[in-house]
């Protein structure tokens, strides 16, 4: 779409509705910044954190809080 359509579809909105298409403008305009920040995210990589976390042996053992419901 050229702007000379834009501008012509822009003349023929009644006035009271312009801030909603300002407001709409703004919104594209964050949205439009936004994608281009999540694309310069950092690429995920596996094992990125490997010996970063430590878990305990007995993870999966039930809890001395739950033996009444088990």
């Amino acid at each position: 779409m050229t702007n000379a359509l834009i501008e012509q579809k822009l003349a023929s909105i009644p006035q009271e509705y312009l801030d909603e298409v300002a407001t709409f403008l703004d919104y594209l305009s964050y949205r439009i910044k936004n994608a281009e920040s999540q694309t310069k995210d950092i690429k995920r990589k596996p094992g990125r954190m490997k010996g970063e976390v430590y878990m305990s042996d007995d993870f999966d053992a039930p809890l001395d809080d739950f033996k009444e419901y088990m």
